[in-house]
């Protein structure tokens, strides 16, 4: 169930920024993207929400933002071809580690 609403959050995550991003390129779908986007961001906090009921706070949140970003910053760079630079790329590693360490870190 876990993974499920985890999968559900980071579609969300990426559709939120994705559609941001899609109304800064024409003024005339500025609005329109802000709505959506935002209407996919509430329902992500919807969902972040059902997962504090059956996981840590810490790594809820940890697993659902971090990953997500990660996540997001590959489907922007894919979707509107723009290229991440090497450090770019270790600094997702480095957010992917300390993700890591904070699932492992055991209970708080």
């Amino acid at each position: 169930m876990n993974i499920l609403l985890l999968t559900i959050f980071w579609i969300l995550y990426i559709a939120t920024f994705c559609v941001f991003k899609l109304g800064s390129i024409k003024k005339k779908h500025e609005l329109p993207c802000l709505v959506i986007g935002n209407v996919f961001g509430i329902s992500g906090t919807g969902v972040l929400m059902l997962l504090y009921r059956t996981m840590n706070v810490h790594i809820a949140l940890g697993l659902a933002l971090g990953v997500g970003f990660v996540l997001a910053q590959f489907a922007l760079s894919l979707l509107f071809k723009n290229k991440l630079s090497k450090l770019q790329y270790i600094g997702a590693i480095t957010i992917a580690a300390g993700i890591f360490m904070l699932t492992m870190g055991g209970t708080v």
